[in-house]
């Protein structure tokens, strides 16, 4: 790739670029992971004297060869060249570049079999994260019980309103907004107490807050930087942080492995194929099969 000192007004259409785009993602969960990838691709073209707006196809195959020396593992790769054209595409729709560099250039291919990246957690390990959850913070005592016992998404759940949530104990439902529709989700034994708990007599409000609003101004709602900041309060002996995403996961898990149809775990879950959630239950079902063999 050829070495040249990006213009201000170039690094300036760059960041303006990458704002638009940003706004055009209506789900918070792809903003989130877009932006991410973005960063990682900035930093990159930064050290090559470049910027993510001028790049060329051997630049985006450069990035992708560095990103796998780095030991991105091959979902992420994935998700990374998908992010890249996506930007491209956009740019390109505004007349700002004239081809998508990720065009041509060879698209990482998912193995089929491939399972997720995502840790297994053992029953016992999530045992104890509810437990310190319910004794540390309600909002992250509702959080951890909405990943484990219901599924959703971390973005889903910070998305929701105290409003959103019907009924009387022991029964509640909650309206969760999934690919620009709401849909009504039963929640769990569990979980009804736990979100009870963080929404109080509150209204109005969203379910999760960031408790730092100044006097007198509305509650902010909680960021997904700190739900992470929260969810990385749980610690065991021995074990890395836990993550919402291996959160989930275990409910997925957990759901499988008590004979839940999986259909509708993939429904209740707002997963759009049966095939997304087999590869959070691959490596289990792999191992399961080993433990089997004589």
């Amino acid at each position: 790739m050829e070495r040249r000192s990006p213009s201000r007004a170039t690094g300036a259409q760059n960041m303006a670029m990458i704002d638009a785009w940003l706004q055009s993602q209506a789900a918070p969960n792809t903003r989130a992971a877009y932006r991410t990838d973005l960063a990682a691709f900035g930093r990159w073209c930064a050290q090559h004297d470049a910027v993510p707006i001028t790049a060329d196809t051997a630049a985006v195959v450069a990035f992708h060869a560095a990103r796998e020396a780095a030991g991105d593992s091959a979902a992420t790769l994935r998700r990374r060249w998908s992010s890249l054209s996506s930007f491209f595409q956009f740019a390109l729709s505004s007349n700002s570049i004239d081809v998508n560099p990720v065009v041509g250039a060879g698209r990482p291919k998912a193995l089929a079999g491939d399972p997720s990246t995502t840790p297994a957690l053992s029953a016992r390990l999530v045992d104890e994260y509810i437990a310190m959850a319910a004794a540390l913070d309600p909002r992250l005592d509702a959080l951890v019980s909405l990943l484990v016992h219901d599924g959703l998404k971390l973005g889903e759940a910070l998305a929701l309103d105290v409003d959103d949530i019907r009924g009387r104990p022991p029964r509640l439902s909650l309206t969760v907004r999934r690919k620009g529709e709401s849909r009504r989700v039963e929640l769990a034994a569990d979980s009804v107490r736990a979100v009870r708990r963080c929404a109080g007599r509150r209204r109005g409000e969203p379910l999760f807050t960031s408790g730092r609003a100044a006097a007198g101004a509305p509650p902010r709602r909680l960021t997904r930087f700190g739900a992470d900041h929260l969810i990385r309060q749980l610690t065991a002996d021995g074990e890395e942080r836990v993550t919402a995403n291996a959160l989930r996961r275990f409910h997925f898990i957990a759901n499988h492995q008590a004979g839940t149809d999986l259909d509708h775990v993939r429904e209740r879950a707002g997963l759009t194929h049966v095939r997304s959630l087999r590869r959070y239950l691959r490596e289990i079902d792999d191992d399961d099969a080993a433990g089997k063999e004589p």
